[in-house]
């Protein structure tokens, strides 16, 4: 992975990022610029990031720089790579966005993991209606709570509003009483339970719940949305520290679950929270946030999740959290009791060299630091930060107002529509999003007997029989992408509809009657942006193409198309045809013959329309990374992904008994045609 440029003599690579990145030093010493610095190189280099942000500070990445310090070219980079959205809970200043507390985790994660989600969900929720959880009375509702959100996941109950956990409270399942006894006895104390979940139903609270985008880690790493997203949580929009505290908690638990489920070696995203004291405070205090941040810096590490933070005063941060942070980035310190916080840590560099850090930290300039990696460097590096790509400012509503364009907000506002539309409180399973079944199974049946091979080429008794027969759901990754396109007055916007085979990558083109064909592009989603352009231009060339050839057409160097085109050989894709000597290394590419499209035309498939009645068939599950698709998307076709789901494209599956072998037919349930 690429290193990140801080400094004109620091670069850090941004895999280290997984050991996670803190900025110590006093107000003013540059600890947000340098957190914003690691952000961008991040974007640039396609890692995503989730940034809170409680101070207005750090929404002004989606704002370009404009001082005559900035790099304009890196700048143009990083527009060109990332997206910046500035969300902002019960407000529409900028992207609304809520949070559903009552979401259980996944049945398949493992049962001390739930046990972790569930009991930071029912002590927030606790917290949040007004109860001390140092009191009986808190921790008496925070155990009625657990008790009922517990019962509600084993039994794959989805709760959706606070109205459906009041109706619980007071009319639980007989099997919660008898388990909690104790916690149930008092009808009072229930009533009261009851009607403070009620009051999270109405008024202001009610905007954090069902106002805007549902919250959800792959909306905010951009998954599908071509571009790396930076999404920026803005909490100037809620109104007191105990709803931040909330929603930073929830934000967190969130990102726990998504870690379970997405694991990654290598780094693949960044958790960004600035003054990071008040959510995870040294000592006694528990704010709602403090132990789930506590895990997350923990684990994240393990599931290829980067965190950065920052803070005023190192003696404020809880010890445990502070000791899982592997770089440590610290500026002007002017305080005696702040230096020796840090003062035991730098003297693993050696006592002399530890003093002469520690007697030069309050004389930093704004922007110096010292930076501490054992992992890698030997001695403490200092470097000063490099001027930001991005404006630096501290924006209010109405700023963030102002940088938030119409088209962020058309792209999520399918989202949004999507939350409004849950209702209730308790709601049960549907039937999974899918194209018709339009072939019934006697139909099919009678289609295969005549598909069965003779004795003889078209008579006599027929030598296959029948060994399997299932009805079939294919994941398709439905895409809704666009193209812009430069115009006179105003750029042109045009929007389609593409599908991927979500299992295998393929891209597949649908028609108006359900026929489906499928293209050869499961091994193009393993290559990057110049290793795609390097082979679509060997292909558009005619083959014979040089370096030089392909360097020219594509704006990049000789040895950038040296370096992709042996990727490619490696992976089957090209070979070397010859070499022309009187050129120097003129080496002749061609391309292997495969079946991609290379106009976006083929390749756009018309809407299908989508039933969600209940089917008995063997679901496939859907495996296809969405960022390798939205980079194959770019590269290859010029487009860019607005938004994306999962839809099933039923078909059945025969295996037909020969002779000496057996064969594989796919028939489409929607059209009856065999798929290819």
């Amino acid at each position: 992975m690429a290193d990140a440029i801080l400094g004109r003599d620091m670069k850090y690579p941004l895999e280290t990022l997984k050991k996670h990145f803190i900025c110590l030093g006093s107000t003013g010493s540059g600890k947000t610029v340098l957190s914003k610095a690691l952000i961008e190189e991040a974007a640039i280099n396609g890692i995503p990031s989730i940034i809170v942000d409680p101070q207005g500070d750090l929404a002004s990445l989606a704002m370009p720089g404009t001082g005559k310090n900035v790099d304009k070219e890196r700048l143009e980079l990083f527009q060109k790579n990332a997206r910046v959205v500035v969300f902002t809970p019960t407000s529409s200043k900028g992207i609304p966005l809520c949070v559903n507390p009552l979401k259980l985790p996944k049945k398949n994660i493992d049962s001390e993991d739930a046990v972790s989600v569930l009991n930071q969900i029912s002590s927030s929720v606790t917290k949040l209606i007004g109860y001390d959880l140092d009191k009986d009375a808190g921790k008496n509702s925070q155990a009625v709570l657990y008790l009922l959100l517990h019962d509600c996941w084993k039994k794959e109950i989805h709760l959706t509003t606070f109205d459906g956990l009041s109706s619980l409270v007071l009319n639980a399942p007989e099997n919660v009483r008898k388990e909690g006894e104790a916690f149930f006895n008092d009808a009072k104390a229930l009533a009261q339970l009851a009607k403070k979940l009620k009051f999270l139903t109405i008024g202001e609270k009610e905007l954090m719940f069902q106002s805007g985008a549902q919250l959800d880690m792959d909306m905010l790493l951009g998954k599908g949305k071509g571009k790396t997203q930076i999404s920026v949580i803005y909490l100037n929009s809620l109104e007191t520290m105990e709803e931040k505290q909330f929603f930073a908690s929830m934000l967190a638990t969130e990102l726990y679950q998504w870690m379970l489920s997405n694991p990654s070696k290598e780094l693949q995203a960044l958790f960004l929270i600035d003054e990071v004291s008040s959510y995870i405070p040294a000592g006694a205090e528990k704010p709602m946030a403090k132990e789930i941040l506590k895990l997350v810096y923990k684990q994240a590490r393990k599931y290829g999740v980067g965190c950065i933070t920052g803070t005023q005063n190192p003696g404020d941060i809880d010890y445990k959290a502070f000791a899982q942070f592997g770089t440590w980035a610290l500026g002007r310190m002017v305080t005696k009791q702040d230096i020796a916080k840090v003062k035991t840590a730098l003297e693993a560099v050696g006592a002399e060299k530890a003093e002469k850090v520690l007697s030069s930290l309050p004389s930093l300039k704004p922007g110096q630091f010292f930076m501490f990696c054992p992992d890698l460097f030997r001695d403490v590096k200092e470097f000063s930060v490099r001027w930001l790509l991005t404006e630096h400012k501290t924006l209010t509503d109405d700023d963030v107002k102002k940088i938030t364009t119409p088209e962020t907000r058309a792209m999520f506002k399918l989202k949004e529509a999507k939350a409004a539309k849950k209702e209730g409180g308790i709601a049960s399973k549907g039937g999974a999003a899918h194209l018709a079944v339009n072939v019934s199974k006697a139909d099919a049946q009678a289609m295969i007997e005549k598909k069965k091979k003779r004795m003889f080429l078209f008579f006599g008794p027929k030598r296959e029989t029948l060994e399997s027969f299932r009805l079939v759901a294919l994941p398709l990754l439905r895409v809704h992408a666009f193209t812009t396109k430069k115009g006179i007055f105003k750029d042109r916007t045009e929007r389609f509809t593409l599908y991927f085979d979500a299992v295998e990558g393929n891209l597949a083109a649908l028609d108006a009657k359900g026929n489906i064909k499928f293209f050869e592009t499961s091994k193009l989603l393993s290559l990057n942006e110049t290793e795609l352009r390097v082979l679509k231009a060997i292909i558009e060339m005619g083959d014979n193409a040089t370096h030089a050839e392909i360097s020219s057409k594509l704006g990049i160097t000789e040895t950038a198309v040296n370096d992709a085109a042996n990727v490619l050989m490696r992976k089957h894709l090209v070979s070397l045809s010859g070499r022309k000597k009187e050129q120097g290394r003129a080496y002749l590419w061609e391309s292997v013959p495969m079946k991609v499209p290379l106009k976006l035309k083929k390749a756009v498939s018309e809407e299908a329309e989508v039933s969600n009645s209940k089917e008995e068939w063997q679901e496939q599950k859907p495996s296809v990374n969405e960022k390798n698709i939205a980079v194959f998307l770019r590269a290859w076709l010029g487009a860019g992904i607005e938004d994306s789901d999962i839809v099933y494209y039923p078909y059945y599956e025969v295996k037909l008994f020969g002779k000496k072998k057996r064969r594989l037919l796919k028939i489409s349930a929607v059209s009856g045609k065999e798929i290819e």
